[in-house]
């Protein structure tokens, strides 16, 4: 159904949007020496403010830069193209061209991805940076990628994973039996599942009304994205577990890639690398004004103990993930020396 779904919107699309080139065709490098445009759609989730957003809206102004306009980019935000999988299962269609969305929501396409998710794995921003703009990042890019049929480029700090909750909790003990919503990928249901807790996997535009009717007590993702959707306003307790550092990575079908000129693949991946660097810094500043505005709004921001959960979670990729374990290994050795 999703695949008609996705063929149908290509269809549609294409009627109205295909350009020079773009588009579910493979580009013909022949056309480069002709001077050949190219009009790409990048689907986004969010909206101006988002993270995914921004990175993408950089790259856009970058790409066109380093392109002198032979490339254009147009943003589709707030999903108007489809689901997440409607749009990356039909992206060799042309329901989109580019795309910027977590690495982890490649995992229906391969297990690999599932590792961007794992929980302790990433101790704070350096940590993040020197695994994301690193080897280690490459080659987890690379891997997905190859695996899942896809370019992953770029790799822009979200920020950590905090939860947000509708009553007081700190310890481990604490989130047994706690009804919250997470995202509906295999890492982080199995996160939530060890730590006693009950996840639901909701789609997000459910969750505010969810937690309003108390059928799930809080969800988990970074403190930013959460005030955006509000949550302070159903959530009093922001609980800074900081359980997994996720990376926004730009996504483009790794055949029509490929098949573009090699100077517009350069300036494609300068431009990702550019919008990450420049939204990953800019997201410091972004966490630290969200977690003051917090608390200004009467929200109780809590510190946890972060040895005693990630202690609680040594053996978690050996027994659910033991295939992740060589990439798990590899990312806590990226750690900066002290």
């Amino acid at each position: 159904m999703k695949k008609f779904l996705a063929m149908t919107m290509a269809a549609v699309l294409a009627m109205g949007t295909l350009t020079a080139c773009g588009g579910s065709d493979t580009p013909d490098s022949s056309d480069a020496a002709e001077g050949a445009t190219y009009t790409w759609k990048m689907a986004l989730n969010s909206t101006e403010g988002d993270n995914a957003y921004d990175t993408g809206a950089a790259f856009k102004e970058k790409v066109e830069e380093l392109t002198n306009g032979q490339v254009t980019v147009e943003l589709y935000g707030g999903a108007s193209l489809g689901s997440t999988s409607e749009v990356l299962e039909g992206m060799g269609l042309g329901v989109a061209d580019v795309m910027v969305e977590s690495v982890g929501t490649l995992a229906t396409f391969t297990d690999i991805a599932n590792i961007e998710a794992a929980p302790f794995l990433i101790n704070d921003y350096d940590h993040f940076q020197a695994v994301w703009q690193g080897e280690v990042g490459q080659e987890l890019k690379d891997a997905v990628g190859e695996a899942a049929g896809f370019k992953l480029m770029g790799g822009t700090y979200r920020g950590p994973r905090i939860v947000t909750a509708t009553e007081k909790m700190e310890t481990v003990e604490d989130f047994a039996g706690f009804k919250l919503r997470a995202p509906n990928l295999a890492m982080y249901l199995e996160t939530w599942n060890w730590m006693g807790a009950a996840p639901s996997p909701l789609a997000m535009n459910e969750v505010y009304t969810a937690l309003q009717q108390g059928t799930v007590d809080g969800q988990e993702n970074p403190m930013v994205d959460s005030l955006n959707y509000a949550f302070n306003e159903v959530c009093k307790y922001w609980i800074k577990t900081n359980h997994v550092y996720g990376a926004n990575v730009v996504i483009m079908d790794a055949d029509y890639f490929a098949g573009l000129p090699e100077d517009i693949q350069a300036a494609v991946e300068e431009a990702a690398a550019y919008a990450s660097t420049v939204v990953s810094e800019a997201q410091q500043a972004k966490i630290e004004a969200a977690e003051a505005e917090l608390i200004e709004l009467g929200c109780e921001v809590i510190e946890v103990d972060h040895a005693e959960f990630a202690e609680h979670f040594d053996n978690f990729i050996d027994e659910k993930f033991p295939d992740l374990k060589v990439w798990a290994d590899k990312i806590k050795a990226a750690a900066p020396q002290a």
